[in-house]
């Protein structure tokens, strides 16, 4: 349609063009025909000219004929005037034809035979005039003037005739080139019949076009009105200054303005608390176009109606921009429900967390105690209903859990502690916490890390939690005697944790729902093995959450492959922190090298909480900012040197155990350290032994 649409533009104007071209083609044929014709006219006036002249010089050699003869017959010298009048008149003309651009062709002969016929009259008038009339007779009487006359008559009869053809050639030549240029100029005022001709069609179907167009633009002007009139959002349209010049009747509702009396008010003024103008401008000039995400901004605020009472708003608004101004779309939402609703959501959810998580712990606790012996040995039979009532009870909790870890998320008041931490232990202590419940199963797990670091920037308990997810939605899928594997690799600069199972698949009908609340695949199936069914969403939030990503896909051979891709921790200077080993000792390792850092921070999980930093500076910031059971430090931490805060660390912090890990084999200056190990040929595990008993021989010391 475009195409067709450009096609037609492009003939258009070609029609357009050609008509003045036609124009100018008639215009230019006409001059030609005149300059033709005026061409013709100097030829052919010159040519009758010619013709004149031939005539008079015939006239002339005539009056030298009849003068001699005259005078030899009769010797009267009166004979002699016209002789000498024609003589002269012919040698004028001789020399005009000479100096002139003459249109008779051939003179040089006639001149000749002039010459002679003048030649041969002197001889006979000489003869006269000396008394010899009677030689004079004979000479004529010879007949050699005739002949020489008779010769000038052919001659001048032939040029004659020369120019005659000459006038019929130019005649000839006018006609035909008159035929041409009026066949020229009547094919041109042909097709330019033709060219107005379809220029008037195109013309006249051009407006039919636009009649029908704005016929369309009529209707779709009433339908958007009617849409906006019947649209339950209020709706403005406001100028480049944020005055209001359009309304539907739903903004007169919302606000109790009349419509006359809302055109040409300010925005600012349906706020309750209005912002000042030139704030309220520039706010406007942000705003963008409306896109595929939606509005161009979107806001919230509290609107003031008419009768000054108050009314919470979910307002959009969107730049509309063309040639001529700016303008903005502005859609109102009245939220005072929803708010109202949020509020009764949060006060419930408030009444469970402490209503409900409360007595239930105590129940779970009781009841835990119980199934331990604290009360006495029970008999098999209550023994038994203790174990289900305790079961049960744990269940009931993840269930509350869940739902206020859900609702924390999508209300946005579940924080995140993101620092940088290796994926290696978080794995490992997921799936030591799984083992008692994959035992229960009757299902393995396996666990399969990299020899590298591949380390995050996470929360590691919200990790921890999204990984348990994971892994216990696996193992509850797995059949009795299976294997649940847990393992870390990274794909495009993403660290890759894939959890993958040999259970029964997901049913093509329930991936579109799986990571929906509540969602479970068969619910008879999903009663047996237990769940609530916010584990996945709960899940995918904290992914989203880490700016990442959890997908499902079917696993060759049967099971399904869950993965959760997470942008990796750029090597900067931000401390890498173990994480998640609370009451364990703390220690600080300096090092340059952020692989090494990596490494030995996965070495020490489970005996001690590094903090990892690559500069003395950054040292000296996390000593000031906390206490620590022991140091592991570098020797050389560029551009500074390792060693040089070890006097600072003995001021300090006095009897601290300081362990040198260095690729130097023979560092200076460490008399005042507890332990030099050199790099690659102390293992990793002798430096966690060495600096965990040094960390444990100085705590007894202390005590």
């Amino acid at each position: 349609m475009a195409r067709q649409t450009v096609l037609k533009q492009i003939l258009a104007w070609l029609t357009l063009l050609a008509v003045p071209a036609s124009l100018l083609f008639v215009f230019v044929e006409i001059q030609r025909e005149f300059a033709e014709s005026r061409n013709l006219r100097a030829s052919v006036e010159q040519s009758a000219s010619a013709r004149q002249d031939l005539l008079r010089m015939l006239s002339d050699y005539q009056d030298i004929e009849v003068g001699q003869r005259g005078y030899v017959v009769t010797g009267d010298p009166s004979f002699l005037a016209p002789y000498d009048q024609a003589r002269a008149r012919i040698a004028a003309r001789f020399q005009g034809s000479a100096s002139s651009d003459s249109s008779v062709g051939g003179l040089s002969a006639i001149r000749q035979l002039s010459d002679r016929k003048i030649q041969f009259a002197e001889r006979t008038i000489d003869l006269v005039a000396n008394g010899q009339q009677e030689a004079a007779k004979r000479m004529v009487a010879g007949g050699e003037g005739r002949r020489l006359m008779d010769s000038i008559r052919a001659e001048i009869a032939r040029l004659d005739r020369i120019e005659g053809a000459r006038l019929s050639e130019l005649t000839e030549a006018r006609n035909t080139s008159r035929q041409t240029a009026e066949r020229l100029i009547n094919g041109a005022l042909g097709g330019l019949a033709l060219l107005l001709g379809i220029l008037a069609v195109f013309i006249w179907r051009t407006m039919s076009l636009r009649r029908a167009a704005l016929e369309r633009i009529r209707r779709l002007s009433r339908r958007n009105r009617a849409i906006l009139n019947s649209a339950v959002d209020g709706m403005l349209v406001l100028d480049d200054e944020g005055y209001i010049r359009e309304v539907n009747p739903s903004v007169t509702r919302l606000f109790g303005y009349t419509q006359d009396e809302l055109v040409g008010m300010h925005n600012t003024d349906l706020m309750a608390k209005p912002v000042p103008f030139a704030e309220s401008l520039a706010w406007l000039r942000v705003v963008g176009a409306a896109g595929e995400e939606g509005s161009g901004q979107r806001q919230e605020f509290i609107g003031r109606r008419s009768d000054r009472s108050t009314l919470a708003t979910d307002v959009s608004i969107s730049r509309l921009s063309d040639r001529e101004e700016v303008s903005y779309v502005v859609v109102i939402r009245d939220v005072t429900e929803r708010r109202r609703i949020e509020a009764m959501k949060t006060e419930f959810v408030s009444t469970v967390s402490h209503e409900l998580r409360t007595p239930l712990t105590s129940i779970g606790g009781s009841l835990g105690l119980l199934s331990a012996g604290a009360a006495g040995p029970l008999g098999d039979k209550a023994a038994r209903l203790v174990s289900i009532a305790h079961s049960n009870c744990e269940r009931l909790i993840r269930l509350i859990n869940d739902i206020l870890d859900i609702e924390k998320i999508e209300s946005g008041k579940m924080q995140f502690d993101l620092r940088r931490l290796p994926l290696g232990p978080l794995v490992d202590r997921t799936v030591a916490a799984n083992q008692s419940f994959g035992e229960a199963h009757s299902v393995t797990l396996a666990v399969s890390i990299p020899p590298w670091p591949v380390t995050i920037m996470g929360d590691p308990d919200r990790l921890e939690q999204l990984l348990t997810n994971l892994v216990s939605n696996a193992i509850k899928h797995s059949p009795e005697g299976g294997t649940v594997e847990v393992a870390i690799d990274t794909v495009n600069g993403q660290a890759r944790i894939s959890v993958l199972d040999r259970g029964a698949g997901i049913p093509k009908a329930f991936r579109a729902r799986i990571f929906g609340k509540f969602a479970m695949a068969d619910g008879s199936d999903s009663r047996r093995r237990g769940g609530t069914g916010l584990g996945l969403t709960i899940a995918k939030e904290i992914a989203e959450r880490h700016n990442g990503t959890l997908g499902f896909a079917d696993r060759a051979g049967g099971g399904t492959i869950f993965t959760v891709e997470l942008p990796m921790a750029d090597c900067d200077d931000t401390p890498l922190q173990s994480g998640g080993d609370a009451g364990l000792p703390v220690l600080l390792h300096i090092d340059d090298d952020q692989d090494c850092l990596s490494v030995v921070a996965s070495a020490f999980v489970h005996r001690a909480a590094l903090v990892s930093v690559n500069s003395l500076a950054d040292a000296r910031r996390e000593i000031a900012r906390q206490t620590f059971a022991g140091v592991v430090v570098d020797a050389v931490v560029p551009p500074d040197n390792g060693l040089d805060l070890v006097p600072e660390l003995r001021k300090a912090v006095p009897g601290i155990p300081i362990v040198v890990f260095t690729a130097l084999d023979d560092p200076p200056d460490t008399s005042d350290v507890d332990a030099v190990l050199v790099k690659s040929r102390s293992p990793i595990a002798t430096l966690v032994e060495t600096t965990m008993a040094l960390v444990a021989r100085a705590e007894r010391e202390a005590a």
